[in-house]
């Protein structure tokens, strides 16, 4: 009887001490939070220039930022081009040095990376354009797998969440069309529907025409396929599905609209195979340059990110919609200076993971990862 009485006695202040716990606990949740750290810096290990950020979580856990090392010049292929990547264990606050993924031979380049993750199995795609010696984008001609006078489809992969990569896999012949002049990965990451199926966007040429489409796979990576162009005079592209299990294209617009440069849209019906037509998205600026939009959904948001500037690529800008991408009533601007490339993932502890392009007189001179919550980016800081 005295141990239930001194339990008794004690157990107010037990809950008492529980409530605090918890209180501080959501408090610290909803404290604002924002970090980086550079992660590639131009002249570094000798590269004239790091562009091009890919990331990606592991399913177990870890960070994965990829990016193109251009040895001789900023310059797209064709160039002398390795894939690199930094490697986080503990949400990005510390990272393991610069490794080579990819390492073409002789005068041959490997560049714009785009990371995709097997929620099933734990593989982990790099999808990159491959330009044997003097082919790029503009300078391949019309050609199958086994030319060397034109750029490739190809992808590494990864089942040690990033430990080690595969030989190359090289899916030109499944997904490009013979007639087509060149084809490459659009940059940053692809996605994975809730049916399995990996979507991964690409861009391809023919003459002077250009449009964006996704490659997908329904076998884990086995085989691909090439679905219809979500947009013509297009450039890179992003894919999100939506809760009604519709597939929405964000689109880079090389055109001019009212004299102001947007971001297009597409929606398909079929996992991402077919859409409908492709229609401007006033409110979010694009000066001819790669974005990303990510679902977000432990906040149920989509999130944004992009120069918001008209005319140059500056002002990196991360913004949140929760009314399936309708309007944008958050904004937070990440850098105010040059910047240019950027992708986004949510890391496990909720937080949003941003690795973008930035420097103080052009774009290109560090690849840097932020980390910031939900919380930052409701805050309007003081002026």
């Amino acid at each position: 009887m005295k141990k239930r009485t001194v339990f008794f006695a004690i157990l107010p202040m037990l809950l008492a001490l529980l409530l605090i716990a918890g209180a501080t606990t959501t408090q610290r949740a909803k404290a604002p939070l924002f970090e980086q750290a550079d992660l590639f810096q131009q002249g570094e290990g000798g590269v004239h220039t790091y562009r091009i950020p890919a990331l990606a979580v592991t399913k177990k856990g870890a960070l994965l930022a990829v990016a193109d090392a251009r040895h001789e010049s900023a310059a797209d292929l064709p160039g002398v081009i390795d894939l690199v990547m930094r490697r986080s264990a503990d949400l990005g606050r510390t990272w393991e040095p610069i490794t080579v993924i990819r390492n073409p031979p002789g005068r041959a380049g490997a560049g714009d990376p785009s990371l995709l993750l097997d929620r099933r199995t734990g593989r982990v795609f790099c999808f990159y354009a491959y330009g044997p010696p003097g082919v790029g984008f503009f300078h391949s001609a019309p050609c199958n797998a086994a030319a060397d006078n034109c750029m490739h489809a190809q992808f590494i992969y990864s089942d040690d969440d990033g430990k080690t990569w595969s030989e190359p896999v090289d899916i030109t012949a499944q997904i490009k069309a013979p007639e087509w002049d060149a084809l490459f990965a659009s940059s940053g990451h692809g996605i994975q529907l809730r049916s399995g199926r990996l979507l991964q966007p690409y861009v391809m040429r023919k003459g002077k025409e250009t449009w964006t489409a996704n490659a997908y796979s329904d076998d884990g990576g086995k085989t691909w396929r090439m679905g219809q162009p979500a947009g013509m005079y297009v450039n890179e592209s992003k894919a999100i599905e939506m809760p009604d299990g519709t597939v929405r294209q964000n689109i880079r617009h090389n055109n001019d609209t009212d004299d102001k440069r947007v971001r297009f849209t597409a929606t398909s019906r079929d996992g991402g195979v077919t859409f409908g037509p492709m229609q401007p998205l006033p409110d979010l600026i694009d000066p001819w340059v790669n974005a990303d939009i990510l679902r977000y959904d432990r906040q149920k948001a989509i999130l944004f990110s992009h120069p918001a500037d008209a005319r140059q690529r500056a002002r990196l800008t991360v913004r949140a919609s929760f009314d399936q991408a309708q309007t944008w009533p958050l904004a937070r601007v990440i850098h105010d200076g040059p910047a240019a490339y950027s992708t986004m993932a949510v890391l496990p502890d909720g937080t949003i993971g941003l690795l973008y392009e930035r420097g103080d007189r052009n774009p290109y001179e560090k690849i840097t990862f932020a980390r910031f919550n939900l919380e930052w980016l409701k805050h309007t800081p003081r002026p």
